[in-house]
């Protein structure tokens, strides 16, 4: 079973996200904020990372060029979790595997999850 860890500063959209995802059979972690991420991996690798794109204090750009310097967390797959405009994200800056809008709910969250993992 796959573990996919959440990063979120959104303590609803964590809660409704994790849901989600153990109804579709995923293992989940949560983080509130990107400090707490990086604590997170410091002890463990999940799979997939679900990476809010804008937080406060450290937005998920650090936090995905502090994950891919590692040299030991660089085989996790991470997508950007976002509710802006697909045109405001950098896909390419950094390294991310992917964007998954908000806007997309469940459906497309799933999708982009199970490509992710494949």
């Amino acid at each position: 079973m796959s573990r996919i860890l959440l990063i979120d500063d959104d303590e609803d959209m964590l809660a409704i996200t994790e849901r989600w995802l153990k109804k579709a059979g995923y293992e989940t972690d949560t983080a509130s904020s990107g400090k707490a991420a990086l604590e997170y991996l410091g002890e463990n690798t999940p799979d997939l990372i679900l990476l809010d794109y804008a937080m406060p204090e450290m937005d998920g750009p650090a936090v995905l060029k502090a994950v891919r310097s590692d040299p030991g967390l660089d085989g996790i797959k991470i997508l950007y979790r976002s509710g802006m405009d697909d045109g405001d994200i950098d896909r390419d800056g950094g390294g991310a595997d992917g964007v998954v809008p908000k806007s997309e709910g469940k459906p497309g969250l799933i999708k982009a999850v199970e490509e992710a993992l494949s």
